[in-house]
C-alpha cells in the first residue's frame, strides 16, 4: 500500500469517527506538494469541522503519538481560544485508530 492509499483510508477511518460522535462540516486540507497545512498558535491542522458550534481542528498521523509538549500545547489552545484539538494516530498493522483530545481525553476508536 502506497503512501497515497494509507493516507485516504486513515482519513476514512477519521471521518467515520467524526461523523459518529455527531461533529459537523467535516473539511479535510489538500495534501499536495505545494499546499501546506494550516498553523494555529503552533498546532499544524489537517482539517476542520464543527462541533456544538464550536471549531475543532484536527491533526491526522499514520504511526506517531503526540509528545507530551504537543499535548500540553493543545490543552493550553484550548483553554485560551475554545477551539477544540484532536489528534489522530493510526498505528501500523490492525491496531484501532487513537484520537488524543487538547482537553486531555482520549479514545480507542474504530479500527
Amino acid at each position: 500500500m502506497n503512501n497515497r492509499q494509507k493516507m485516504y483510508k486513515t482519513n476514512s477511518l477519521v471521518k467515520k469517527w467524526l461523523f459518529k460522535k455527531g461533529f459537523k462540516d467535516i473539511h479535510f486540507f489538500p495534501h499536495t506538494r505545494y499546499s501546506k497545512d494550516v498553523h494555529f498558535s503552533g498546532f499544524s491542522a489537517d482539517g476542520l469541522a464543527r462541533k456544538e458550534n464550536r471549531l475543532v481542528l484536527f491533526q491526522i498521523k499514520t504511526n506517531k503519538k503526540p509528545t507530551k509538549k504537543m499535548l500540553s500545547l493543545m490543552n493550553k489552545i484550548e483553554k485560551e481560544s475554545g477551539i477544540l484539538l484532536y489528534w489522530f494516530d493510526k498505528p501500523k498493522g490492525f491496531q484501532k485508530l487513537k484520537v488524543f483530545c487538547g482537553n486531555g481525553e482520549n479514545y480507542n476508536a474504530l479500527p
